[in-house]
């Protein structure tokens, strides 16, 4: 492992990550994968944590992969399902969550949210999520770059990742980080006796960073992409996209290009 603060103390993490359950696993394919086949066996129960510090497999959304190295947070949060929040929204608000605590880790509030799963600075993904829904259970997965060196990623993703110690400029404790995005996340799940979800997404899009961008979306792989300028999200998550005189709502999608 990495030197200084990439390895994790479970003796501080289970009495400090309450009310989750930590379950810590040397190396897995994905976090994930195997929330979900401990969750299909009744072995894992909401509200826990499936962490590991070597995820060989981890999933983005769709067919992508999702880059891990040493110094990286990569963890499934598994959550009990939220009625209110459809599959479609859940990622909006953990993304929201995800990015308030790299915020607050960070001491920089110039880090942005792009719709539908991404966490960026100045343009390069801080973090990602995947999150799904299974066995009556919301699995949020995070692959957050705590102390990634741009320059150890793969040679076509290094203008393209950046990290909390890049930013920061020093590195950071990996329990730290992660009891800090633990309590953000359960912390935001949690509001909604306090803001209904539409109060969420308005701080959701002070943060969006393709507001104002002309954007091409894939919404679905048999239809051409809509190309336009992105006006933010509604007060359901839906993406807005303008073109010409025509908004339209993107539900789900992936962007594909931006300018």
């Amino acid at each position: 492992m990495s030197k200084g603060g990439d390895h994790f103390c479970l003796s501080r993490l289970r009495g400090e990550l309450k009310p989750f359950r930590l379950h810590f696993f040397p190396r897995l394919r994905s976090t994930n994968d195997h929330a979900a086949a401990l969750r299909k066996r009744r072995e894992l129960f909401a509200p826990a944590i499936v962490l590991t510090p070597h995820q060989i497999a981890g999933r983005g959304r769709g067919s992508n992969r999702w880059f891990s190295a040493g110094g990286n947070l990569t963890v499934t949060f598994v959550m009990p399902v939220e009625e209110h929040l459809s599959p479609i929204q859940l990622p909006l608000v953990a993304g929201l969550a995800v990015r308030n605590a790299a915020a607050k880790l960070s001491e920089n509030h110039q880090i942005e949210l792009k719709w539908p799963n991404d966490v960026l600075h100045e343009g390069r993904k801080l973090a990602g999520l995947l999150c799904e829904r299974v066995h009556n259970a919301d699995l949020i997965g995070v692959g957050l770059n705590v102390n990634l060196d741009p320059a150890d990623a793969p040679y076509k993703l290094r203008r393209q990742v950046t990290s909390l110690c890049c930013i920061a400029g020093r590195r950071f404790d990996l329990n730290d980080v992660l009891i800090t995005l633990a309590h953000t996340l359960h912390r935001t799940l949690g509001r909604r006796s306090e803001h209904p979800y539409a109060k969420l997404l308005e701080e959701y899009n002070q943060h969006h960073a393709l507001t104002g961008r002309r954007i091409q979306v894939q919404s679905t792989p048999n239809e051409p992409p809509l190309a336009g300028s992105c006006e933010g999200i509604d007060d359901i998550g839906r993406l807005l996209i303008r073109r010409g005189q025509v908004l339209h709502r993107i539900l789900a999608g992936s962007v594909i290009a931006e300018a």
